[in-house]
């Protein structure tokens, strides 16, 4: 196994590829000594493409629980009775104050994130005076997360300030009408398609233990090749109480990492972020593994309806994985975990 390891690594650093059913065998490694040296392969590559910086994100739940879509792990849906705070899309001013604070503790690009389907056209045109000040206000990179689009609303997006677009196809195409039934993966891909076409730079990821197999997880991998994402965020899921998949175990953390590690391998020029749920379900432990394992960046502040770690844990953890943040980032006070809107909840966009 190691010398299969070491094959794939030198084909990928080359800037070959894996195959899909290489990357089963490698999610099935059992293991240890293959296990770390597959977590050591995947660092390799990481900082073969990437720098040491890590890439860290912040968001704002900017219109919440106002979603008539059903996916299972999402406590922002009305149809489930999840208790999370519920208000409409939030002032310009509002969302300015909230990024100027996460500028202060070190993010470099800021996601707004908006509940539903998709914006109503006074909603939209709120969202773009948002960018326009925050394009104006700060030196943030914009990213969004806004629902379903179209090539007109991509389009005036970009013009007024965004950069990226969180489209997250959350699992395997087998697996998704498991988890969703109000749209189909398709519906997804289109939306992926279009920011392609758009020239936006695209952010698109999954969440892990859902129910899902490994082979699963390596779907979405080669699911979402096509559109070589910029972001690519890992959630795991943090059961709700209150949505279908409350009572769904907690995955096993050692899978969560291999799988990240085995990411790596297929997404190797991806920013590969540790999103929502990683506090519950991996701890400090498995979080650092995964950043020295295949991980290269962070969502920081907190997520859409819980809170995340310290920011000064999550500074401290980077730099014993290897990352220099630089003097930009170094820990400060908790304010930026202050900035948005108090919540519980689910993670990073649905």
């Amino acid at each position: 196994m190691k010398t299969f390891i070491a094959e794939l690594k030198a084909r990928v650093l080359a800037g070959g590829e894996i195959s899909f059913e290489e990357a089963v065998r490698l999610i099935g490694i059992e293991a240890q000594p293959d296990l770390e040296e597959l977590l050591s392969a995947a660092r390799d590559i990481t900082f073969h493409f990437n720098t040491e910086e890590p890439s860290l994100c912040s968001l704002i739940n900017a219109k919440s629980y106002l979603c008539g879509e059903d996916c299972g792990f999402c406590s922002q849906s009305v149809r489930f009775d999840t208790r999370v705070n519920r208000y409409q899309l939030l002032s310009p001013e509002e969302v300015l104050r909230a990024a100027k604070e996460f500028e202060k503790k070190g993010a470099q690009n800021f996601c707004v994130v908006t509940s539903g389907g998709e914006l109503t056209e006074a909603e939209f045109e709120q969202v773009l005076e948002i960018y326009r000040l925050l394009k104006a206000e700060t030196r943030l990179n914009l990213d969004g997360s806004l629902g379903f689009l179209t090539p007109e609303r991509v389009e005036k997006l970009k013009e007024a300030g965004l950069r990226r677009f969180n489209d997250n196809l959350q699992s395997s195409r087998e697996f998704y009408p498991k988890i969703v039934t109000t749209h189909t993966y398709d519906k997804r891909l289109e939306t992926l398609r279009m920011l392609q076409e758009g020239d936006v730079e695209i952010c698109s990821g999954g969440i892990l233990g859902m129910g899902e197999t490994r082979e699963d997880r390596v779907k979405l991998a080669f699911e979402l090749k096509p559109f070589r994402p910029h972001c690519l965020p890992m959630n795991i899921l943090n059961a709700r109480p209150g949505t279908p998949l409350e009572n769904v175990p907690a995955p096993d953390p050692m899978e969560m990492v291999k799988t990240i590690a085995v990411f790596r391998f297929i997404h190797p020029r991806a920013s590969i972020k540790l999103a929502g749920g990683r506090e519950v379900n991996l701890g400090l432990l498995y979080q650092e593994m995964s950043l020295k394992g295949g991980a290269n960046g962070l969502i920081i502040g907190g997520y859409l309806t819980t809170t995340g770690n310290p920011l000064q844990e999550d500074f401290a953890m980077l730099k014993r994985a290897g990352f220099k943040p630089g003097p930009a980032i170094e820990p400060q006070n908790s304010a930026a975990e202050e900035a948005a809107p108090s919540k519980e909840g689910e993670p990073l966009p649905a």
